[in-house]
């Protein structure tokens, strides 16, 4: 008894249950003319029920964790920054939020828009765009009274896609502009 229990102190749970179940498919599919030249025919025989159940509960075991990994990776596909922070965009994001953007990180002299941009500390409107995951602060340090913000990679690419394609017009200088924000 020492040994088993060394051994299962020593591997994983999931390691074991994989041992076992490999060991008992062997078990129970070995042809029984070799069964019986190895002498575990009678063994087999006797004891096959309790080694079928033992696959069913293990193998049940590893289909549980393979639909939870499955459920996972689809809830992460689901419900993933990246399509919280674009639907946003596209749905919710008031006139205010998307002037924060163009004045903050839209580069009017190369027509694009830019990873960084510098925000009052004061400026409300940087709380639900960094919330939701569109902008996020880059730098602890301040300049005056301006923190350094980036806008989320998937963001940068979203936004330049849409200004590429016209659904982002933007006229005029910094200071005075117009602008038509239509990503729907």
């Amino acid at each position: 008894m020492g040994i088993i229990k060394a051994i299962v102190e020593k591997l994983k749970i999931k390691e074991l249950f994989a041992i076992l179940f490999i060991a008992g498919v062997c078990f129970s599919l070995i042809p029984s003319k070799i069964a019986d030249k190895m002498e575990i025919l009678e063994l087999r025989n006797r004891y096959q029920s309790f080694v079928s159940i033992g696959l069913i509960i293990i193998g049940s075991y590893y289909v549980l964790c393979t639909l939870r990994k499955i459920q996972k990776v689809i809830h992460n596909e689901k419900y993933s920054a990246k399509r919280i922070a674009i639907k946003y965009m596209k749905e919710y994001m008031s006139i205010d939020e998307k002037r924060l953007l163009i004045e903050h990180f839209y580069d009017g002299n190369d027509n694009v828009f830019n990873m960084t941009g510098y925000i009052e500390i004061n400026d409300g409107r940087k709380a639900a765009l960094e919330k939701i995951g569109i902008i996020y602060r880059s730098s602890n340090v301040s300049y005056y009274t301006m923190f350094s913000y980036n806008l989320q990679p998937y963001v940068l690419e979203y936004l330049n896609q849409n200004l590429i394609l016209g659904k982002i017009d933007i006229q005029g200088t910094k200071e005075n502009y117009r602008f038509k924000f239509d990503l729907v």
